[in-house]
């Protein structure tokens, strides 16, 4: 009885190590890295506007993600696209199109919605006119040549989320950054705050809205602002899902 016992346990292993290394398998994630993951935006995100170009005047400088600024380099700042993220950016006068990573914040400059390196305004041709209206999109590499049966690449869906501010206006008279807020309070934005900055020759006294938690809630709020409050923009230092 002992005999028979253990060779029927002997057969349910015999059946089982087979089946648990089957799902070990499965649950592998094959091709695995330990580096940084790859930094995306929404795949639906688009944003037209006027761009502009920076040269000379600020080569070598550094920039908001901390690596000097070199004018020969494919890259551009943005208010709140996430440092790192590359996008495409076309000329919509002449449908040239380039790619561009996101290294720095800016413009400050309330018509303008990205600021380009040197190197990428002359692919867009628009280096004599200093902007141009210009689209701006997730990038996409080319797709490479793939078998019939390939699967279609899957589509990540992020969501942008951060501290969000509108900036309201820049005085260097403190008196004159305090009238504004004054403003801002009668017409119901008590969510306000002064941001002093120290440059070279001058301080600059920043009043801003905020923060807002997503950029949703920020346009929502910047559309508000109605055309009392004129040369308003968002900028924001933005995190990922």
């Amino acid at each position: 009885m002992i005999r028979c016992f253990l060779f029927v346990q002997l057969l349910l292993l015999m059946v089982a190590v087979p089946s648990f290394a089957q799902d070990e398998t499965q649950n592998r994630t094959e091709g695995s890295s330990s580096g940084a993951e790859t930094i995306v935006i929404p795949a639906d995100y688009k944003e037209q506007g006027m761009a502009s170009w920076y040269g000379e005047k600020f080569q070598g400088k550094l920039t908001a993600s901390g690596e000097p600024y070199d004018m020969e380099k494919m890259t551009a700042a943005h208010n709140y696209l996430p440092l790192g993220v590359k996008v495409s950016v076309t000329n919509l006068s002449n449908k040239k199109k380039v790619a561009v990573i996101i290294n720095d914040r800016g413009p400050f400059v309330p018509d303008r919605i990205i600021d380009l390196s040197r190197a990428a305004a002359q692919k867009l041709g628009f280096i004599d006119a200093g902007k141009v209206k210009v689209l701006i999109e997730p990038y996409r590499p080319e797709p490479e040549p793939k078998p019939a049966a390939a699967p279609a690449p899957v589509i990540v869906h992020k969501k942008l989320y951060g501290a969000f501010y509108i900036q309201a206006g820049a005085y260097k008279v403190k008196a004159n950054a305090d009238r504004l807020i004054e403003r801002l309070n009668k017409a119901g934005f008590h969510n306000t705050r002064t941001v002093r900055v120290v440059t070279d020759s001058a301080q600059i006294f920043k009043v801003q809205l905020g923060m807002y938690k997503t950029l949703a809630n920020v346009r929502k709020a910047h559309g508000s602002l109605g055309k009392g409050f004129p040369g308003t923009f968002i900028l924001a230092d933005v995190i990922q899902d």
